[in-house]
């Protein structure tokens, strides 16, 4: 795949989007919950990132700045959606509560569950979750990609947890509260 001309500088970066692009929509699913934002958020952080390749070869690390880019694409998409987004009567008195249809497996009504737990969290917290079990990171690095100390890290995610805890549905039995 060929996003431009053939110079050096942009093979490096064509290879670095092909290899990095499932992770990244990894991540950004793990962020926003839903494919196809998931899909845009990528495609927006690696256009943002593609256009400014020279400094971000330079870069310590071209994960954890592509991954800060990501995060902060998100961060400032939500700014910007809060302040003009309608929501509906339709989506604010829908029964969310409904169970799920008996013929889904049991094991992708979990996930869905705990997708959806995931993605009431606050945005940082949420992002802490995603970068420490999705992308397995450490609390500095997660500290550096989103600009905060390491306490702030801890503290997003033990908050995290414990919000994730008390909202453990009950059917889930008491292996997911262990």
């Amino acid at each position: 795949m060929r996003l431009f001309g053939g110079s050096g500088r942009q093979a490096e970066a064509e290879a670095y989007v092909e290899a990095a692009m499932p992770r990244l929509v990894g991540l950004a699913f793990a962020l926003t919950g839903h494919k196809a934002d998931a899909e845009d958020l990528v495609q927006d952080t690696l256009a943002l990132v593609v256009t400014k390749w020279s400094r971000v070869r330079e870069a310590e690390n071209i994960d954890a700045y592509v991954r800060r880019t990501m995060i902060n694409t998100l961060a400032s998409r939500k700014r910007r959606r809060s302040s003009t987004e309608l929501v509906s009567h339709e989506t604010v008195t829908a029964d969310w509560s409904a169970p799920p249809s008996p013929a889904a497996d049991q094991d992708s009504v979990d996930r869905a569950t705990v997708l959806a737990m995931v993605r009431a969290l606050p945005d940082r917290q949420r992002a802490v979750v995603a970068l420490r079990y999705y992308e397995d990171l450490a609390d500095r690095e997660i500290a550096h990609a989103l600009g905060c100390s390491e306490q702030a890290v801890r503290s997003a995610a033990h908050a995290a947890l414990r919000s994730l805890r008390s909202l453990v549905p009950t059917h889930l039995g008491e292996e997911a509260q262990r």
